[in-house]
């Protein structure tokens, strides 16, 4: 059985509805809702970050179908003395996937480094995707640190003062909790 051949390019006018479907899919296989997701399309994010500069978007195709796509960015934190390119998302279709799209797509990518003058490629892989850990692990990337996320409510609520004075909005939601907890005992 032959191999169909894997083609990248970089994404030009005539490739943006393709890829914002597969973005679209790409954010709904990382458990965001399409309702959210339509509305993250709808405000143009994937728009505006493919308008900056230091962002390049390659798309794959498979038999002439959209498959696959890579968005990086160049130096994304700027604070290397050295340049980087960054791959910030890479999706392949599940259909096409382990026919060869993603590494045609880093070869795409490897291209951007060596045009930039990066000695470095870095990614960011999502804690939960095992076989996206694999896949990076299998091309060399090694694990260099681990980011962590917290929501900007809950930092705040952790930063608070321990028993010392409270915002009024902190005091009117232990105010209500403590109501809450009498009309549940006496209910």
């Amino acid at each position: 059985m032959v191999r169909s051949v894997v083609e990248v390019t970089p994404v030009g006018q005539q490739d943006v509805a393709d890829l914002a479907a597969m973005w679209l899919a790409s954010r709904v296989d990382s458990g965001i809702t399409p309702e959210v997701a339509a509305r993250f399309a709808s405000e143009g994010r994937l728009e505006l970050a493919l308008s900056r500069p230091d962002v390049h978007a390659h798309v794959a195709r498979l038999d002439g179908r959209a498959v696959g796509y890579v968005v990086t960015s160049e130096n994304p934190f700027g604070l290397s003395p050295e340049p980087e390119v960054a791959v910030e998302q890479l999706y392949v279709d599940p259909s096409a996937r382990r026919h060869g799209v993603a590494r045609s797509l880093l070869c795409a990518v490897v291209g951007l480094a060596e045009r930039a003058g990066s000695d470095v490629i870095v990614s960011n892989v999502p804690t939960q995707s095992r076989e996206a850990h694999r896949f990076f692990a299998r091309l060399g990337f090694s694990s260099v640190l681990v980011r962590r996320v917290v929501g900007t409510t809950q930092l705040r609520r952790r930063l608070a003062p321990q028993g010392g004075a409270h915002s009024a909005v902190d005091q009117l939601i232990r105010r209500r909790r403590s109501l809450r907890t009498l009309a549940s005992r006496a209910g």
